[in-house]
Formats: C-alpha cells, structure tokens, sequence
C-alpha cells in the first residue's frame, strides 16, 4: 500500500498555500493583502518617521498681547514665523505651551487671535551671516504588534473513515480542507477585530487588527447615513497627514450593508439611458480629490462602519517556521488524528495614513 504524505506521522505538511485557495469571498482581506515574509519575534515591532506637525490652535484668546497659549507648543521654536488668520508672528521664546512673540511681523496687520484659531508654522527666519542653527531631531516613532496562534485538530473516527460517503473519496481530506477555511476565516476576523493582549504568563496572544490600529481618521457619523462627503472628509484627512505622498493602494472596505449605500449615493443626480430591461446601479470604484479607491466587499466588517486602507502599508506576517502547517498525529485508537497550526500578526505601518467611518446608520 503506498503511504501518503498527509499519512506520515509527524511530518509537517505546509497548508498555507490552500488556505489563499479558499473561497476569496469569504476571506476578502487576507486574499487582497497575501501573506508577507516571517518575522522571528513573538512580538514584532518596526519603526515609522513621523513629520513634526506644522499646526496647532490657540488654546486661549489673545488681543494685542506678546504672549500665545496654543494646544501643542512643541512644534515650535525661536525665530519660527508662524500665521494666524492674515497675521505672521516671530516666535521669540517657548515655554511649554506659552508663546512669547513678536506681532505683526513683517509688516502685517495683527489682529484677535480667538480660541481655537489655527496657528501653523510657516518656515524659520533666516539671517544673513549667522552661525548654523541648532539641529531639530524628532525620533522615528517605535510601532509593535503580537503574533497569534491560530490551531484546529481534525478527528475522524475509524467508523466514519470506512463508511461510504457520497462524493467523498477522502474523508480525511475533506474534513481538513474545512478546518482550513475555519482558520482562515478566524485569521480574517482577527486581522479586522483584533486588540492587542498578551496574558500575565506570555502564553497567550492576540493581534492587533485594523480597527485597533486607526487611531486618528475615525469619523463617528452618529447615527448618519453613509454619504460621497463622508468619504471625501474621510480622504481629505489621510491626504493632510501625508497618507497619499508615496502613492498608496487604497481600498474602501465595506459590509454589505455599506456596499448597497454606497451604490445608491447620488443615484438621483445620475442619468443614464437604458436600452434593456435591467435595473440598478452598482458602484464599484470610488473617485476623489485626491485619489481613487477601489471598494471592496467584506462580510467581518460591522455593518456600521467602513474602512479606508491603504492596501501597501498592510501586510500579514507568519512567525517563522509557524506558517500554516498540517502534522499528522497517527491513529489514537479507534480514530486518526491531525493537527492544523499557523502563527501570524498584522503589519498596519502609519495608521494616520489610514481611515474609519463609524456609527452609520
């Protein structure tokens, strides 16, 4: 009798290729972002630059004073220009959030500085002459994610093995195959809704996923329904963050729900001559300001919320040698038994290059 491989005890048999063979509607994210190369940490961290910012707001009003309290005083220096409405000011000394200044600098006009006005640094007074200035550092920003374990046995016993099933010609086999599409299915969820956690002893560990990640660009709509403005809000944040400089990939995720508004947005303002009998308008590429998205059907989404990805800055990464693997445990008594096992973690690099829309109606 010829001994196949999935029979040998012990033997490793590596899955992770079928699994990305598994029905694409039922995993969307793990076939659009694929497996990347394996890290060789239990925790895997990279690092990410980070702009200083270049706006804040004030904090408090001021009239004809020398002295400015803004949100976020470590943005600026002595001799920056900064502008508030038609005004330049000259920062002369920052103590913490306290601006000391010169107003109406080079001959504008100053004015009421009220809460809440924007206070964007401009460029540096440069002098003719002067000795270089003191270099400005920011460190580049530390980013982690845990890697998670995701496991399913299969167990057939030796009756069901020798009973005749219709259309099944491997029992075994078959029972794996659907052990696959339950792991990729929990890799999937974890990828969308996992939160980072590590338990007291290391033992256990979960993925942070998407929604865990985006930090900044969330729009809670309350209650709203989804509109072209909302994504266009949506976009115009990752493009002020810098999230379209290196020409991202960006996909807009969405549930069914979110899919059929999104098809619907506008339909009264479109016209189109029809010569058959179909109806309906289906949208399946989303055009903006600043760029193009693909929209993309996901049924782990929640149904109120979407998300704005940018498809290169995601990536799924196995533990080394913890990729997808099918071992063969043997017979165990009146069964035969295996084991499927994978570890994997979610790469999501500069989260302000990314967005969420929550609270939809």
């Amino acid at each position: 009798m010829t001994t196949l491989q999935n029979q040998i005890v012990g033997k490793k048999e590596s899955v992770t290729d079928e699994l990305l063979l598994l029905n694409p509607h039922q995993t969307p994210m793990i076939n659009l972002v694929g497996f990347g190369d394996p890290v060789a940490q239990v925790e895997h961290q990279w690092f990410e630059d980070e702009m200083y910012a270049d706006e804040t707001t004030a904090s408090a009003a001021a009239v004809d004073t020398t002295k400015i309290t803004v949100a976020d005083g470590s943005i600026f220096e002595p001799k920056h220009v900064v502008k508030v409405g038609e005004e330049l000011l000259l920062v002369k000394v920052v103590n913490a959030n306290e601006l000391t200044v010169t107003r109406g600098y080079a001959g504008t006009t100053a004015g009421v500085i009220v809460d809440g006005a924007k206070v964007e640094f401009q460029f540096v007074e440069g002098v003719e002459g002067a000795d270089a200035r003191k270099a400005r550092y920011k460190s580049r920003k530390r980013v982690s994610n845990l890697a998670q374990i995701f496991d399913e046995t299969v167990s057939i016993s030796g009756t069901a093995a020798a009973t005749s099933e219709y259309g099944i010609d491997d029992l075994y086999e078959y029972e794996k195959q659907k052990k696959l599409l339950e792991l990729a299915l929990q890799l999937e969820k974890a990828v969308i809704n996992g939160v980072k956690y590590e338990s007291a002893d290391g033992k256990v560990r979960q993925t942070g996923g998407i929604r865990n990640f985006i930090q900044t660009n969330v729009f809670d709509k309350a209650d709203a329904e989804l509109t072209l403005d909302a994504l266009g809000d949506a976009f115009q944040a990752i493009y002020e963050a810098g999230g379209f400089a290196t020409g991202g990939n960006y996909k807009i995720i969405v549930g069914a729900k979110q899919k059929r508004a999104l098809s619907a947005a506008d339909k009264d303002k479109i016209s189109i001559a029809r010569q058959d009998n179909g109806r309906g308008q289906v949208v399946d590429h989303y055009l903006s300001d600043f760029g193009s998205a693909e929209i993309l059907l996901n049924n782990n989404v929640a149904p109120d919320e979407v998300f704005i990805i940018d498809a290169n800055r995601t990536e799924i990464k196995p533990l080394k040698g913890r990729e997808f693997a099918h071992t063969f445990l043997g017979v165990k008594g009146d069964y035969q038994e295996g084991q499927i096992v994978g570890e994997f973690l979610l790469e999501f690099k500069q989260e302000k290059a990314h967005a969420r829309i929550k609270g939809l109606k």
